[in-house]
């Protein structure tokens, strides 16, 4: 039987100093996650007191007020710049409208609650007391609050240099109504929003380069104040290229150097030169080669010989080919620059001449009758060609002989004339002027615009040209989805 008293074995049940380790609890349950809240829809999130409460600062009372308006979307008023001071202009009108116009019924707060019962009455002849008055008040107001609006969207395309208008026919033609609107609302709006134009901010960058795009021809506004400001050619080509800049994705660029080049043509030789060669580089980059000529006189006021004008074509002529405005601008500036003639001494003749000094005299008046005769020869050149000052370019670009329009859209010539039409008057032409213009044809308008449309639908998935108020009109990204690129 064995020793219950074994020495060798030790007891550690009691002993409470040694801790025993059972590794990492491995059923350690993770913090469960924070439950993040679902964003609430906000049904009235659309509305535009909603949607610029924060970016216009506005009030409870102002955005209760934009609330109530809406736009007529279209392609300036969706440029989010724009908007913004369409809003701006609104707000300062209404605020006009309550602080100077005086209501003639003292009962009323305000002129445009003053016109408000005046319509309902007039318009629908609700008594003061039915049902359908409040209902019928609210709206009318909202009508004139949305009216007002369009009127600050016209000031403010004014300002942008936006000569076509938005439609703002009232909606109400009785007379009185008609009457006591434009005395009480239109006539005094029409002075507020002219003395304070200048609290519209000017377009910024990326809002100019949108609204070029789509109105080809406001870049003309703005050349006119150029020239009227000309003081120096450096001030003057600068000013130049930050307009271009800014007309970056206009189709028409190229005639902002063009006349350039004209206009500076009296001031400096060489500016005209260096803008002409860019409107030519421009012109090159375009699905068509125009190649404007200057006129006779500015060609005859910038090359003074035929030699010149020769030397300024052989420039354009390599420039087509190698496509180097650098280059082409370096020999462009020294093209007026004196050609010296490298004189090389030939001692002999000089001992010749000096052991023979008695045919000095003789032998240098038969020099200077050669040289008569030569200048002679070459100012007969130059008067024969005098009348003739036309830049001939020798060499064409393969690209410029592609085709305008997609092969597959199988346009007309008249067709694509009707495009080209439209490219040059910023794809807005007035309906009575497409009329006129397809009677010289002998066809109809109607059938004329709808084959167009027809031929283009598959391309561009929507009607190419839409008819907006009296005018017709291409929006400008259909128009591009229909030009060869290749």
């Amino acid at each position: 039987m064995q020793n219950e008293h074994d020495d060798s074995i030790i007891d550690v049940s009691v002993n409470t100093d040694v801790p025993i380790h059972f590794g990492s609890d491995l059923r350690t349950e993770e913090s469960a996650p924070e439950p993040v809240p679902n964003p609430q829809y906000d049904p009235e999130g659309w509305k535009i007191g909603k949607k610029y409460i924060r970016k216009l600062s506005l009030n409870d009372d102002q955005s209760a007020l934009l609330d109530r308006l809406w736009f007529t979307d279209n392609v300036f008023n969706d440029i989010e710049y724009c908007r913004i001071q369409i809003l701006k202009q609104f707000l300062r009108a209404v605020d006009y409208l309550h602080t100077h116009c005086i209501p003639v019924n003292k009962s009323y707060a305000t002129v445009i609650e003053e016109l408000s019962e005046i319509i309902v009455c007039l318009q629908y002849n609700y008594r003061k007391e039915s049902l359908n008055y409040r209902y019928t008040y609210d709206a009318v107001q909202t009508e004139i609050f949305n009216h007002i609006l369009k009127l600050c969207e016209n000031n403010v395309r004014e300002v942008y240099g936006i000569k076509r208008k938005i439609n703002t026919d009232f909606n109400y033609t009785h007379p009185d109504i008609l009457h006591q609107y434009n005395r009480k609302i239109v006539s005094k709006l029409e002075a507020f929003l002219v003395e304070n134009q200048h609290q519209i901010l000017d377009a910024d960058y990326r809002t100019n380069i949108i609204l070029n795009e789509n109105n080809t021809g406001r870049w003309k506004t703005k050349f006119e104040t150029i020239k009227e400001d000309y003081s120096n050619s450096i001030a003057f080509e600068r000013e130049i290229f930050r307009l271009a800049d800014v007309n970056v994705k206009n189709p028409s660029q190229d005639a902002i150097f063009f006349e350039a080049s004209k206009f500076v043509a009296k001031y400096d030789k060489v500016c005209a030169l260096r803008l002409y060669l860019h409107y030519f580089d421009k012109d090159l980059s375009n699905t068509k080669f125009d190649r404007k000529q200057l006129t006779k006189n500015i060609q005859k006021s910038l090359f003074a010989t035929s030699e010149q004008l020769t030397d300024f074509e052989q420039i354009l002529n390599e420039f087509i080919t190698t496509r180097n405005l650098k280059a082409a601008m370096e020999k462009a500036s020294q093209l007026y620059l004196p050609k010296r003639k490298k004189i090389v001494i030939d001692r002999d003749a000089v001992e010749n001449v000096q052991r023979q000094h008695s045919g000095t005299v003789a032998l240098l008046e038969e020099y200077l009758k050669d040289d008569e005769e030569e200048n002679t020869a070459v100012k007969t050149d130059e008067q024969n060609e005098e009348g003739e000052l036309t830049i001939h370019i020798t060499h064409q670009n393969a690209e410029n002989k592609a085709q305008k329009y997609l092969e597959e859209l199988n346009l007309s010539e008249i067709q694509q004339e009707i495009l080209d039409l439209f490219e040059k008057q910023s794809f807005n032409i007035p309906q009575s002027d497409m009329a006129v213009y397809l009677k010289s044809k002998n066809l109809f308008m109607g059938s004329t615009i709808n084959s167009i449309n027809d031929l283009c639908f598959e391309t561009i998935d929507d009607v190419l040209i839409e008819e907006e108020d009296e005018y017709f009109t291409i929006n400008t990204d259909y128009y591009k989805k229909l030009l060869n690129n290749d």
